[in-house]
């Protein structure tokens, strides 16, 4: 199922290491999550991004693949690690937070919400 990253709260949380504190709360799936108060849906994989819309009826123009945000162009999506090893859940770990720093480098959606979204992909 695909997990939503709350935009403004990626902001506040420290992204180093593994020790990141977890928030108090947080919704497991979807359909707990507030969706209209969500501006952006960043996704790992198109599976998720067509479960958003089809399911849930996100506008695709508020979703986006996470990978297209990685500076080092590995690919616009991201391999779920689920039942692999600790080597690929800590690539994995690298790889979603350089995507999400490039993506926090690239949009206006934090200080201006009313802008829409205006992060452009890493070509």
């Amino acid at each position: 199922m695909a997990h939503a990253i709350f935009v403004a709260e990626a902001r506040k949380r420290s992204l180093a290491q593994h020790n990141t504190p977890a928030p108090k709360e947080t919704p497991t799936w979807v359909r707990q999550l507030p969706l209209d108060s969500i501006n952006r849906f960043l996704v790992m994989e198109h599976d998720h991004a067509d479960v958003l819309t089809s399911e849930f009826g996100i506008s695709p123009d508020r979703i986006s693949l996470l990978g297209t945000f990685d500076p080092q162009r590995r690919g616009a999506e991201i391999a779920d690690p689920f039942s692999h090893g600790s080597v690929v859940y800590e690539r994995s770990y690298q790889l979603i937070r350089d995507c999400i720093i490039g993506y926090l480098d690239t949009t206006d959606e934090l200080t201006d919400p009313m802008a829409g979204n205006s992060a452009k992909p890493t070509q």
